[in-house]
């Protein structure tokens, strides 16, 4: 039975007790920018799930928890290595009476990941929690509604001090989704928090607004459990709570974009020891300070507004801030924070390519979309599927789906112009009797020729343990955005010189190789291995918020390559590092970068930041340059070539 104290008991933080009485009423539709609304359906025979198939009404009245539960835990059971198989949860426009915490757990009762909840639009899809709800009254107990978890895969339930018997904690958390929803916490509950997050490697909140009525809510988006990160926060808005955005924990990363505060009573937010990494942060309200605690603390900021009267009055900060271009009480504020009052103004890096956001996804009515079963395709493992998703991409269509399953291809599969999104559904694609003609450096997918934006979503490319292939190839000059890809034993992208500019989003954990004049924008990009994770030939390349493991070049980056790190962290994870292996590579090209590097041990780090391919002269970049953090150095503003 699920109770509302799931989440085990835990005491406020000091950070977290409110220093200001009472609540402003929420003016967010008259201070800020509405968001667009997305209102997508999925086709009845997506295999994604329908909360109303289990009950679900959606009238405001009926209490919907079961419904959803339900519908969550038929959702996929654990699939050990191959994480991201998990069916999504659609859940239609209309309001849900919640009244306990919305989580995913297996058949046997053990917290789970896979966790995707996905609404139809942000307005209209409402998850309400009722007026005064039992269980959600104590600030001292909060308790969330809706909570995702790590699964238990190759570590024990109490490793490294976490409690996943109790919390569902860890660094198992893969493939947690919540998108286009509102989730309400209604009045009167002090203890309320909206959702509390945890995510690893591959997982995303999207569109997604949080709203606490007065004297409600204790934090909207929670992150304080072992150990949330990397992850991608994006298009989030925040109206009320005590504290906006509370996140924990040294490790791994965390990554926003276009996040919308208002009118908490405490904190905007408080971060204790993360490396966090904002663009286009806007907070409004009396109480929208921000709190960076701790020594190993690490904030990157591009963007956005504040209020305050400068730096130290905005940010109440012990580790390092990157600051470009925010906007504080009307003077936009670059440089870097040390402590609580060490300053230094810096402008941000010259040339590096300004921010650019994805092409609008087109939005085709779900009855003309194809299914690539109507070619044939099974979504069977041991099928070759190459003819029937050709027959399918060929067909003129501007939507493709593939149901979840996995798809065997034994060539390359062109996408024509015609095609403009392929929606996975968590779907796999492998390589199965490979032709003699399909060479391990051709893509799984081959995007040749030009034509409007393509978009594709929700897809693992895996070919683990049959040697590496390229996952996507791109050398049409046509843009493409990658959304929430997983890449195992593949190169998640090679763009060509004659490929056009790259959107990739929510990224985890294969290679990527660049070329070519046309940008390539990157957020919340994860890549795990002990070869090169990213080669740059030449390429305007833009990370918001990078995470790597292993001991491995992060970056090779040369013949005037372009490339901008904005926030991250680095992780070499096993001792006996070579010390002839440096984090990045910079030859006849420009790098600017701000991060961490995280270390638990001092056989396990980097002994050089930036080196130089044979026959560059130019001195390395050592370690030493830059501040400790424990047995890893904070990096909050590397800048290395021509400006």
């Amino acid at each position: 039975m699920i109770t509302n104290d799931i989440t085990g008991r835990w005491p406020v933080p000091a950070w977290r007790q409110p220093w200001r009485k009472g609540l402003l009423p929420l003016l967010l539709c008259l201070l800020l920018p509405a968001l667009p609304a997305r209102a997508e359906l999925y086709p009845a025979d997506s295999s994604a799930l329908n909360v109303r198939d289990f009950g679900a009404v959606g009238d405001g009245q009926t209490d919907d928890t079961a419904a959803f539960l339900a519908a969550l835990a038929a959702s996929g059971g654990d699939t050990g290595a191959s994480f991201w198989q998990d069916r999504l949860v659609f859940v239609p426009d209309g309001t849900y009476r919640i009244t306990a915490t919305l989580l995913k757990r297996y058949a046997d009762g053990r917290f789970a990941s896979g966790f995707v909840l996905i609404g139809q639009s942000e307005t209209g899809t409402v998850l309400k929690l009722p007026d005064q709800a039992p269980g959600y009254g104590d600030p001292q107990r909060p308790q969330p509604v809706i909570l995702t978890s790590s699964k238990l895969y190759r570590s024990g339930a109490t490793e490294g001090g976490k409690d996943y018997p109790g919390r569902g904690e860890g660094n198992d958390a893969y493939m947690n989704f919540v998108e286009n929803m509102t989730i309400d916490v209604g009045s009167g509950n002090q203890g309320a928090i909206a959702i509390d997050y945890l995510g690893n490697n591959s997982g995303a909140i999207r569109h997604v607004t949080l709203r606490a009525g007065a004297g409600s809510g204790a934090v909207g988006l929670s992150m304080t459990r072992k150990w949330p990160g990397p992850t991608l926060i994006q298009h989030l808005t925040i109206q009320g709570f005590a504290t906006g955005i509370a996140t924990a924990q040294t490790e791994y990363g965390l990554t926003f974009e276009h996040v919308n505060l208002s009118n908490q009573t405490d904190t905007a937010i408080a971060n204790s020891q993360n490396a966090l990494t904002f663009r286009d942060l806007r907070i409004d309200g009396p109480s929208g300070r921000i709190i960076n605690a701790g020594d190993k603390a690490f904030l990157a900021i591009e963007g956005g507004t504040a209020p305050g009267g400068g730096v130290a009055d905005l940010i109440r900060n012990d580790g390092f801030v990157t600051l470009r271009d925010l906007s504080i009480g009307g003077t936009v504020q670059s440089g870097v924070l040390q402590g609580r009052s060490n300053w230094q103004a810096a402008p941000p890096p010259a040339g590096r390519t300004a921010w650019a956001d994805p092409p609008p996804v087109p939005m085709v009515e779900a009855g003309q979309w194809v299914n690539v079963a109507t070619y044939g395709a099974t979504g069977d493992p041991a099928q070759d599927a190459t003819q029937a998703l050709r027959q399918a991409f060929a067909s003129g269509a501007a939507v493709v789906y593939l149901p979840n399953g996995t798809y065997a291809v034994n060539d390359s599969v062109d996408i024509p112009a015609s095609l403009q999104r392929i929606v996975g559904m968590n779907s796999t694609i492998r390589v199965i009797n490979r032709r003699p003609a399909f060479a391990r450096t051709n893509g799984m997918f081959r995007v040749a020729t030009a034509g409007p934006p393509l978009f594709i979503e929700r897809l693992a490319f895996d070919n683990t343990g049959l040697g590496e292939q390229v996952g996507v190839e791109l050398s049409g000059g046509r843009e493409i955005v990658m959304r929430d890809i997983v890449s195992a034993g593949t190169t998640m992208l090679d763009r060509r010189a004659t490929g056009g500019r790259a959107f990739l989003d929510n990224m985890c954990c294969g290679l990527l190789r660049i070329t070519g004049p046309q940008p390539v924008f990157a957020r919340q990009f994860d890549s795990e291995g002990t070869t090169t994770r990213i080669i740059n030939r030449g390429s305007p390349l833009s990370i918001l918020g990078l995470k790597t493991e292993g001991v491995c070049t992060v970056l090779d980056n040369r013949e005037g390559a372009r490339t901008d790190i904005l926030g991250g962290l680095v992780y070499v994870v096993r001792d006996g590092a070579p010390a002839t292996v440096p984090t990045f590579i910079n030859t006849g090209s420009s790098l600017s970068a701000g991060f961490v590097e995280e270390s638990l041990r001092s056989g396990s780090r980097y002994q050089i930041y930036v080196g130089r391919a044979a026959g560059d002269t130019t001195p390395p970049v050592p370690v030493t340059d830059f501040p400790e953090r424990g047995f890893g150095r904070f990096v909050p503003n590397l800048r290395d070539g021509p400006p």
